[in-house]
């Protein structure tokens, strides 16, 4: 059994654009607990945003996208042990509302998360949680994989959300480290081809080295044309060209952009079916006429429900999908503002911190 830890180093979010290590108490162990020794963070891009913000009522502790080894368990914990290798659930749900008890944790009215106010977040050395939010993992799965395996879980989620299948032609529109992780899932799932969108060459070129079928950079609108007819004029383009008939069975919006979610209505065949991923502005503008006619099915997606974690890291424990790639920078959380200045810098896709470096 490793030794009483005397210290907790964490990654403090202090003001605008700034984070400060600091000494965190770790909290005492529950009967149904256990702590885990924090091995790897991926930077999240919600942690990014709240970086930038100015927005921070006090201090908090960052990061919910880690993994680590258990060190301690709690007098009531039977199915985890010390030693063992898991990844971090971020999310308390209540399990006593409608929607924990219909089996929708992720839209609990009680969440707390990992990182948001006022819940602590994960980006320390050492962590305190139920049992039940550790998810074990094999020998097989890098530490900094296993840093991304809550992002990739919420990527099965959404495949969920949208009953992929086999014989479908995916469009993805965005190709950040989310629309990435749809488009591995999208290829694990064996749909037939996965078409997506960029408005930056690299990005593009990179998705089609990962797992997209077919890339294409998205044109600005620099003549300011009217904004549908500039999404329909590019989209009937595409269509043609590669071919799709009627359009696609399945378009996910994982960019946020208004024009996105435009060309995702136009290019969904009707019947088909859109998932609105991508974090936008708090009003965004969709031609809803279009959904009305061509009775799409239009459903949002957040966070992950049970299982998922699970059949995340099935799918990496049997190689359907590799996160190695992805992973482009990684950092030690004694360098953590250098890892915030390296993600606003956008040069990289996934950067990942070594918690106990």
């Amino acid at each position: 059994m490793e030794a009483e830890p005397t210290s907790n180093l964490a990654c403090f979010w202090v003001a605008k654009e700034t984070v400060e290590l600091r000494e965190h108490a770790i909290s005492t162990l529950g009967d149904e607990d256990v702590r885990v020794k924090v091995i790897s963070t991926g930077i999240c891009g919600s942690d990014y945003h709240n970086w930038k913000s100015d927005k921070i009522k006090k201090p908090l502790v960052m990061g919910h996208e880690s993994a680590g080894e258990i060190t301690q368990i709690g007098s009531e914990v039977k199915d985890r042990s010390i030693g063992q290798r898991v990844a971090i659930e971020p999310g308390f749900a209540c399990m006593k509302c409608e929607f924990c008890l219909r089996g929708n944790p992720n839209t609990c009215a009680n969440l707390k998360y990992c990182g948001l106010e006022p819940t602590p977040g994960t980006l320390c050395r050492y962590f305190v949680c139920p049992s039940w939010m550790t998810i074990p993992i094999s020998q097989d799965i890098s530490w900094k994989e296993a840093g991304c395996i809550q992002p990739l879980a919420i990527a099965v989620q959404l495949g969920r959300r949208a009953n992929m299948r086999a014989h479908q032609t995916v469009a993805i529109f965005g190709c950040g480290p989310l629309g990435l992780l749809i488009m591995a899932v999208a290829k694990a799932y064996g749909v037939k081809r996965t078409i997506v969108f960029d408005i930056e060459q690299s990005r593009v070129e990179f998705a089609k080295r990962y797992y997209a079928d077919v890339g294409i950079v998205c044109p600005l609108n620099k003549d300011s044309q009217e904004p549908l007819n500039f999404a329909t004029d590019f989209v009937q383009d595409v269509v043609k060209q590669e071919g799709l008939g009627f359009g696609v069975d399945l378009a996910i919006e994982a960019s946020g952009a208004d024009t996105c979610m435009q060309m995702a209505v136009v290019m969904t065949k009707p019947g088909g079916t859109i998932i609105q991923a991508g974090l936008g502005t708090s009003l965004s503008s969709v031609p809803m006429f279009l959904v009305t006619a061509k009775e799409l099915n239009l459903k949002g997606t957040v966070r992950y429900t049970p299982g998922c974690f699970a059949d995340a890291i099935d799918m990496l424990d049997r190689k359907l999908v590799n996160l190695e790639p992805l992973i482009t920078s990684t950092y030690p959380l004694t360098r953590s503002n250098e890892a915030f200045k390296a993600q606003n810098v956008h040069n990289d896709i996934k950067i990942v911190v070594m918690n106990q470096e």
